[in-house]
């Protein structure tokens, strides 16, 4: 994540083409400059002549500001600032939830602390998102193909479902690897979402054909089961808790036959 936002920095001219350099390549001389344990956590923004660092929001306020001064200029502002500050860590200690990539080579471990606090905040803000979506997935794409014949409440329900039957396997983990189970399978479905979200502009535009819904469902499916591979892979589930893979992935099969029976 940090990568590839540091990169549009490069792209827009934010930064110089020698401006943005990962933490296992680093040289010596400039890690010393740093507060490394600070920096897992907040970006930091090294200028190599004065060797001045300044962290976080305030690293990325300095660089957006270089180029559109009012929005330093807002972020000035206390307010403005705080949030912020609270966005930019709640992004931060889950950024490897979102993007399930390890550290690059080297032997510097670049990863965040973990922060129960801010997984769960994660976990618990898009569980609701995704429920709350539920409701217009049923209505707009759903309810039109002919073989999906359940209400709303029993959509819900069976989501229920799955978010206990996913909450009972954590239990096998430890606290931590357990936030960091959850918080996979929370992003694998906000994903499903994400990828279905486009879906409600193309039925507005060309109208609700069904094998053009069940083309896109289809498509979706293929992408998250890719993903999920990955994600459970990157967590060690795939490795070391098969049986917890497979009854995960059984329990979304049925979920699916369940809407489409």
């Amino acid at each position: 994540l940090c990568q590839w936002y540091s990169k549009q920095f490069v792209r827009f001219g934010f930064l110089p083409a020698n401006g943005r350099v990962p933490f296992s390549t680093l040289e010596e001389k400039y890690l010393q400059q740093i507060d490394f344990e600070r920096s897992r956590n907040e970006i930091p923004l090294l200028d190599t002549q004065t060797g001045e660092v300044i962290y976080g929001i305030n690293a990325l306020l300095e660089i957006l500001g270089s180029k559109i001064p009012f929005i330093r200029t807002i972020g000035k502002f206390k307010a403005v600032h705080w949030l912020l500050h609270k966005f930019c860590k709640f992004i931060s200690y889950n950024r490897k939830v979102i993007v399930a990539v390890k550290c690059g080579p080297g032997t510097i471990d670049c990863a965040p602390d973990f922060n129960y606090f801010y997984r769960g905040l994660f976990m618990g803000l898009f569980l609701l998102l995704n429920t709350v979506l539920l409701f217009p997935f049923h209505k707009i794409i759903l309810s039109p193909l002919p073989f999906y014949h359940i209400s709303i409440w029993q959509l819900q329900s069976a989501h229920l479902l799955l978010v206990a039957m996913n909450c009972v396997l954590s239990l096998r983990f430890s606290w931590q690897k357990m936030f960091d189970y959850l918080g996979q399978v929370n992003m694998l479905a906000l994903l499903t979402n994400l990828f279905l979200i486009p879906l409600f502009a193309v039925i507005k535009l060309v109208g609700a054909y069904p094998n053009l819904i069940i083309v896109w469902l289809l498509i979706v499916t293929i992408i998250i089961f890719k993903e999920y591979l990955r994600r459970m892979e990157y967590t060690g589930v795939l490795q070391n808790h098969k049986w917890i893979a497979s009854l995960n992935l059984a329990g979304m099969t049925g979920f699916i036959l369940y809407l489409f029976s």
